[in-house]
């Protein structure tokens, strides 16, 4: 049997052995619920999350937990928003209680080292709030010896890799990669049964004013809920990705936690 590195794949005994006796890194990937366009599924979000938690653990000496599939709500400018079906969206408040329980009950079983891999942009403060608040409670309890590291599966992407993906084309920006070159490349090569490339959208481009306004208007979004189309992608481009996020996500748990 090969060496699981799911939580969920565990017996309580395994677990706890990894966890106490070889000091595991907990992994909590966080994601989505949200509308990608025609051609990409509803989950992609924690889908993504939690395929790069799991690379990432193998070269880390990880465990990843079940994903934190529902997050923080979808805004116009960076998801779409959340009005068309299927977006089904947590208030701040709830996320920040739920991840916030999650980490303090992970360190209750013993994790002294904890990550959280974000796969929906629109968590990222609520997520900060979690971990300080796991850290501020955890303290009360009288245990010191927890440290959290917080981190988007794709914090950073070279510019290198960006001028080899686009090329003679213009880059729309990430706050446009909504269902975009990017994001469905990466489903290309990391879940290929899940994307529909004859449904990619061939819209425009959202020109959006530099602001919000509340109730959202859903007329400033492309009909698809894609912000740029995913013509382009590739399985080749999906690997670049996918490869380039896993060693920044290695290098960033092992500073953090080195063996």
């Amino acid at each position: 049997m090969s060496r699981s590195v799911m939580i969920s794949d565990l017996s309580w005994d395994e677990y706890e052995r990894r966890l106490k006796d070889e000091g595991a890194i907990v992994l909590v990937p966080v994601g989505a619920v949200e509308q990608h366009g025609y051609h990409l599924p509803l989950g992609t979000d924690w889908m993504m999350a939690s395929y790069m938690a799991q690379r990432a653990a193998k070269d880390v000496n990880g465990l990843v937990a079940a994903a934190v599939s529902y997050g923080y709500r979808s805004q116009i400018r960076t998801g779409g928003g959340g009005h068309r079906c299927g977006t089904i969206s947590l208030d701040g408040e709830t996320l920040i209680n739920l991840v916030k329980n999650l980490l303090v009950e992970y360190a209750h079983d013993g994790a002294k080292k904890l990550a959280i891999i974000d796969g929906h942009f629109e968590n990222r403060f609520y997520l900060d709030e979690a971990c300080h608040l796991a850290i501020r409670d955890l303290h009360r309890d009288g245990i010191d010896n927890v440290k959290i590291v917080k981190l988007m599966y794709s914090e950073r992407i070279h510019e290198t890799t960006i001028e080899k993906i686009y090329k003679d084309k213009v880059f729309p920006g990430l706050d446009l990669e909504h269902a975009g070159v990017l994001e469905t490349s990466l489903m290309l090569y990391c879940y290929p049964d899940h994307v529909d490339m004859a449904k990619i959208a061939t819209e425009d481009l959202p020109n959006f004013p530099p602001y919000d306004i509340f109730p959202v208007d859903p007329d400033w979004v492309p009909t698809s809920g894609a912000l740029s189309s995913g013509i382009g992608s590739s399985v080749e481009i999906g690997k670049l990705l996918t490869e380039e996020f896993v060693k920044s996500l290695g290098v960033s748990l092992n500073r953090e936690f080195p063996s």
